[in-house]
């Protein structure tokens, strides 16, 4: 890993929490939208719970990382008997629910003990790695897994039926959505293979949305209402 990039990268991702004004167009953050947005991500997260859930997970030490402000902790707090976050950031840690115990710092140093966890989940952080490279953070995941423990990623996918378009739409506006200049969705082979170099076993891909981040509510409900069922169906 080239540790002169990483420690940019890491500045990057504090400066996006901290930025005045936010990133991103000020339309975004209109309430309509913002909740279009929110209803997709909470859609998303449903899937990423339902997959645990069927996996027969029970409640364990549960790691977040990284949490950001604790917004997946609803969605997988059947599966916490105590639950632990890590993030880089100060300014979304104090916005953590007060019953996660949250720590400041790197994932690549997090200080937690081996085999600590039961289920450690990191949804929307590789397609932060693409220049940085997965390895070192799935060796660090691997390292505080207990054995027979399980690691869920929610991101996403260069297979997305849109993104010929909103890619584009990302360099053509100026990145709208204010994000991350080198995040970027992928294709979800790189991960496994990475995932199977490192010693994970037993890996296992599934859709959790064929809808879009801003597409209003009611046509992503229409939209997710019709492809659930192709979910599970290889090759989707």
């Amino acid at each position: 890993m080239d540790q002169p990039e990483y420690e940019k990268k890491k500045e990057k991702e504090k400066e996006f929490y901290t930025a005045t004004p936010p990133r991103g167009l000020p339309i975004l953050r209109h309430p309509v939208l913002a909740r279009w947005i929110a209803f997709n991500y909470h859609f998303a997260r449903m899937q990423m719970a339902k997959f645990v859930r069927q996996h027969g997970a029970g409640p364990g030490k549960l790691l977040i990382a990284p949490c950001g402000t604790g917004v997946d902790l609803p969605y997988l707090a059947e599966f916490a008997a105590e639950a632990y976050g890590i993030d880089l950031s100060p300014v979304v840690l104090a916005d953590c629910p007060k019953e996660m115990n949250v720590r400041e710092g790197d994932i690549l140093e997090s200080g937690y003990s081996d085999q600590m966890f039961d289920l450690i989940a990191s949804p929307l952080f590789f397609h932060h790695l693409l220049r940085v490279g997965f390895v070192p953070f799935l060796k660090e995941f691997h390292r505080i897994l207990k054995p027979g423990g399980g690691l869920v990623i929610l991101e996403p996918s260069i297979w997305y039926p849109l993104n010929l378009m909103t890619r584009p739409i990302k360099w053509l506006c100026n990145n709208p959505f204010g994000e991350v200049e080198d995040e970027s969705a992928f294709h979800p082979g790189l991960l496994i293979e990475v995932l199977k170099s490192v010693g994970y076993k037993n890996i296992e891909m599934r859709a959790a949305t064929f809808s879009h981040a801003a597409f209003p509510t009611p046509f992503a409900q229409c939209v997710n209402w019709v492809t659930k069922p192709l979910y599970d169906v290889w090759p989707f």
